[in-house]
């Protein structure tokens, strides 16, 4: 086991103390407050920024060949802003609804099958289009966060409940301005990695989309997030409907990023072929056996 992933598996735990403690805060009704626990957080978002690093370092590229490093890639994203929201009192309960994600996150791509090495080396055009897409998703998981948030304020003020989260919150304006500043950054994220990536896809290919599913389905996000933006600021799509939009979007993401990865023939890993002997006989005089390899 490499140095990178101890560091990563301690980011993890890390992770799984502050859910942990996130729980006991929901039970308990928001009555307690997090700052005592907010080191940890941030001791688990170091760990997790000195694995990214030694990765990086130990391949002499960006962390982006494998689904490994996909995950740990889009977890520092999430887990930077989460570290953000600590130093600010009104978002610092951010960190409660980031934390489970991370936890599980950080659980998943632990699986040996996720981190294989990457057979063919990836061109260099490939570490900004997948800096970018990782950055994107991260962004729409701390809206999607946001959103949740949203949902929990509206529904404490309708029915006049958690009277002590409603304290501690900020306003469902500001939560909402929040929530769409976040959802622009990922779309913007969006379009430089698409436009990065369908462009060194054509450079590699000479096909500009051709039938890779990957393409297709980050197309498919890209409009369906414009859209929301484009909705919310003409048609005032609003309140829980928005937030249910952006909450149910980043679910999509989570379940399916997985499976289009596997099944794009650009980003998937294939495993190395095993060097197989090839034996020839080449009449000779004396009949002799050659081995070529």
């Amino acid at each position: 086991m490499g140095t990178d992933k101890i560091f990563f598996i301690i980011a993890i735990l890390g992770y799984g103390v502050t859910a942990a403690y996130s729980v006991r805060l929901w039970r308990n009704r928001f009555r307690h407050d997090l700052l005592p626990w907010g080191a940890i957080p941030l001791i688990a978002f170091a760990a997790h920024t000195l694995a990214l690093i030694l990765r990086g370092f130990s391949l002499s590229s960006c962390p982006i060949h494998n689904l490994f490093e996909a995950c740990m890639f889009i977890g520092w994203t999430l887990s930077l802003g989460s570290a953000i929201a600590l130093f600010f009192s009104k978002l610092r309960f951010l960190t409660t609804f980031l934390s489970p994600l991370l936890f599980l996150l950080g659980l998943f791509s632990l699986i040996p099958a996720l981190d294989q090495p990457r057979v063919v080396p990836l061109p260099q055009w490939v570490s900004l289009h997948a800096t970018f897409a990782f950055l994107a998703y991260g962004a729409y998981g701390i809206a999607s966060s946001t959103a949740a948030m949203y949902l929990i304020q509206h529904r404490g003020l309708k029915k006049k409940q958690l009277p002590a989260l409603t304290r501690i919150l900020p306003p469902v304006q500001r939560i909402r301005a929040f929530a769409y500043g976040m959802l622009l950054t990922g779309t913007l994220f969006l379009t430089i990695g698409l436009c990065v990536g369908i462009r060194g896809h054509y450079q590699e290919t000479g096909i500009w989309i051709g039938g890779d599913i990957k393409i297709f389905w980050a197309l498919a996000l890209w409009v369906y997030f414009s859209l929301l933006l484009t909705i919310q600021r003409w048609a005032h799509l609003r309140g829980p409907a928005m937030a249910w939009c952006i909450l149910c979007g980043f679910i999509f993401i989570m379940l399916t990023f997985w499976a289009t990865s596997f099944l794009s023939p650009t980003h998937r890993n294939r495993p190395a072929k095993p060097v197989q002997e090839e034996r020839i006989f080449i009449p000779m005089e004396r009949n002799e056996e050659v081995i070529r390899i």
